[in-house]
C-alpha cells in the first residue's frame, strides 16, 4: 500500500505569528553544526527564516547556529542566530527553521530591516547604529520576595527615614508659609524707638557752671540742687538792661565788680541721662547742661511708615506688636495717635506699650509690626 506523501510547512497561513519578508542575504553556519558553508537566505521573520540548503540534508529538529549577513550599503551587518530545522523540502531543498537562540538586540536590528523593507525604504548603516544607540532595555524587576525577608533593623531606618523626609518637607512648608503671611499681611515700620518723658536743663546766660552733685550720682530728687551758674553784670547789660541813672563811669565799675549765681534745682524725681559740662567750664546761653528722665512716666513709642493710613491695616485703638532690643515681645501696645509727620513725611505712629520700662531704655530702637485686626497674631 502506497503511503500517502505529506507536505510540511513550516506554518500555515492562519497560524503565522510573524511577518515573512524576502531581504537578501546570507546564512553562515559554523563548524559547532552538523554541516558548513554559506547558503542563500529565502525569507526571514522574527520567529525563524528559511533558506536553500541544495544538496546539504538536514533532517526536522537538528539543531543549528550561524549568523545572518545582511547587506547594507558598503557594510555586512552580521547576526549571530541558533535554530531548530522545522521542515526541508525535498523537491527545492528549501529548509525553514524556527529560531532558539536569538538576543534583544538582534530581534531589534531585525524588526528595523523588516518595518523599513515593508515600507519600501532602505535600511542605512546610519539607521542601525542609531537604533543600537537607544536605551530600550531596563533592568529586570527584582524579585519582590527581597522585601518580604528584611530584618526589623531595616524596616526602622525605612520608617526613620520616611519621617525625617516628612518632617523636613513640613518645616519648608511652614517656612514659606510664614514668609509669605509676612509679605502679605504684616507691616514694619521703617523707623521706631522709646520715648519717656524727659526734661532738658539750658544755661539760662554766659557763664561758669559748678556742680553740685557728688561723683557718680545719678539719680535726683526734685527741688535738689543740681548746679550753679555765675555770671557777671555785664552779660545782662548786653541783653538789653540799661542804668539810666548812673553814667559811664560808675556802670563800668559796677560792671567789673557784680557778679551773679543762680542755682538750678532738679524739676522732677528723675534721673541724669546725659550731662555734656564739666565741673568749672564756661558755657554759652542755651546750650544743654543735662538731662533728666523721669522713668516712672509712662513710656510711649514712636513709630514711621511709609504709606497712608489706609493701607496700613492699623487704626487708634488697634493692637500692635513691639518687640525690644532685649528681645521681650509686647502684643497688647495700643495705637493712641496717627498723624502725618510734617518733617519727613512719613505716616506718624504713637503707641502706648504695657511695660514698664527704665530709661536706660529712652531713645532706644525697636521693632514694630502692624497686623490686620481680622487676622490673629502669629
Amino acid at each position: 500500500m502506497e503511503e500517502n506523501k505529506v507536505r510540511q510547512v513550516h506554518e500555515s497561513q492562519e497560524e503565522r505569528q510573524h511577518v515573512r519578508v524576502k531581504l537578501q542575504g546570507s546564512l553562515r553556519l559554523k563548524i559547532q553544526s552538523p554541516v558548513k558553508g554559506i547558503f542563500s537566505v529565502q525569507d526571514v521573520s522574527l520567529g525563524g527564516l528559511s533558506f536553500i540548503a541544495g544538496q546539504v540534508s538536514l533532517a526536522p529538529g537538528t539543531l543549528c547556529h550561524g549568523e545572518i549577513v545582511f547587506r547594507l550599503g558598503r557594510a555586512n551587518l552580521s547576526m549571530p542566530v541558533s535554530f531548530k530545522v522545522i521542515y526541508q523540502q525535498d523537491e527545492n531543498q528549501l529548509v525553514g527553521g524556527q529560531y532558539s537562540v536569538i538576543d534583544q538586540e538582534n530581534t531589534d536590528l531585525l524588526r528595523l530591516l523588516i518595518s523599513n523593507h515593508l515600507a519600501g525604504e532602505l535600511t542605512e548603516l546610519d539607521d542601525v547604529i542609531d537604533n543600537m544607540k537607544r536605551e530600550n532595555y531596563t533592568a529586570i524587576r527584582k524579585n519582590n520576595q527581597q522585601g518580604k525577608t528584611r530584618t526589623l533593623r531595616d524596616r526602622v531606618r525605612a520608617l526613620f527615614g520616611s519621617v525625617l523626609f516628612f518632617v523636613a518637607g513640613l518645616l519648608a512648608f511652614m517656612f514659606v508659609a510664614w514668609k509669605l503671611y509676612q509679605h502679605a499681611f504684616v507691616t514694619r515700620a521703617d523707623d521706631a524707638w522709646v520715648s519717656l518723658p524727659a526734661k532738658t536743663v539750658l544755661m539760662p546766660e554766659n557763664g561758669y557752671v559748678r556742680l553740685l552733685l557728688p561723683e557718680g550720682e545719678t539719680r535726683v530728687e526734685q527741688g535738689q540742687p543740681l548746679l550753679t551758674v555765675s555770671s557777671r553784670l555785664v552779660s545782662r547789660l548786653n541783653d538789653g538792661v540799661v542804668l539810666d541813672s548812673l553814667d559811664a563811669k560808675q556802670i563800668r565799675a559796677l560792671v567789673d565788680a557784680a557778679v551773679f549765681e543762680v542755682t538750678l534745682n532738679s524739676p522732677c524725681d528723675c534721673e541724669i541721662t546725659e550731662l555734656p559740662v564739666r565741673d568749672g567750664e564756661f558755657v554759652h546761653k542755651n546750650s544743654v547742661l543735662m538731662k533728666l528722665v523721669d522713668p516712672g512716666g509712662p513710656a510711649t513709642i514712636t513709630a514711621l511708615f511709609d504709606g497712608s493710613a489706609h493701607t496700613l491695616g492699623g487704626a487708634i485703638g488697634d493692637e500692635v506688636t513691639v518687640r525690644y532690643l532685649d528681645g521681650v515681645t509686647d502684643e497688647s501696645a495700643i495705637i493712641s495717635q496717627l498723624v502725618r509727620d510734617e518733617e519727613s513725611g512719613l505716616l506718624r505712629m504713637q503707641i502706648t506699650g504695657a511695660r514698664e520700662l527704665p530709661s536706660s531704655s529712652h531713645n532706644q530702637p525697636v521693632n514694630v509690626t502692624v497686623h490686620p485686626a481680622w487676622l490673629p497674631v502669629l
